[in-house]
């Protein structure tokens, strides 16, 4: 079965974010968007694994630090549980060869936490109709994976 987004569903979403104040603005909002709809919060590497696994959400909005690591370095054991999920990091900093990292890894995206939430919104959107997205901000483009 595709995990993929239907046209008549919302897309399923994981957000993976360990600052509690974040996480919940971000649930909030995504309360008040009908096309997206947040399956499961993770607070670290492990449980993402883990929500991933269970939930094979459409998009999994995975920031970059986490207690238990780097986002980047979990991408590949995410795609291990859901190959059909699209992996978009969020962070608060990040450069060309972060880009490039999350590109190798197999992620979908890289978007600052410092754009605007019609952004977010957007950059979902687009990464779970198949494209990649990488925040314009950042100098120069990511390799090709």
């Amino acid at each position: 079965m595709s995990s993929s987004p239907s046209a008549t569903g919302p897309i399923r979403l994981l957000l993976v974010e360990d600052h509690a104040q974040v996480a919940m603005a971000l649930d909030a909002a995504f309360e008040t968007v009908p096309d997206i709809e947040l399956v499961a919060r993770a607070r670290a590497i492990e449980e993402a694994v883990s929500a991933t696994g269970e939930h094979q959400p459409d998009v999994v909005l995975l920031d970059r630090r986490l207690p238990d690591g780097d986002g980047i370095d979990a991408i590949g054991r995410l795609h291990e549980q859901s190959p059909d999920s699209r992996i978009l990091v969020f962070t608060g900093g990040a450069d060309r060869t972060v880009a490039d990292r999350v590109a190798a890894a197999g992620g979908a995206g890289l978007l600052l936490k410092a754009g605007l939430l019609e952004d977010l919104l957007d950059t979902i959107r687009r990464v779970a109709a198949g494209e990649d997205s990488f925040d314009v901000d950042l100098p120069g483009r990511p390799a090709r994976r």
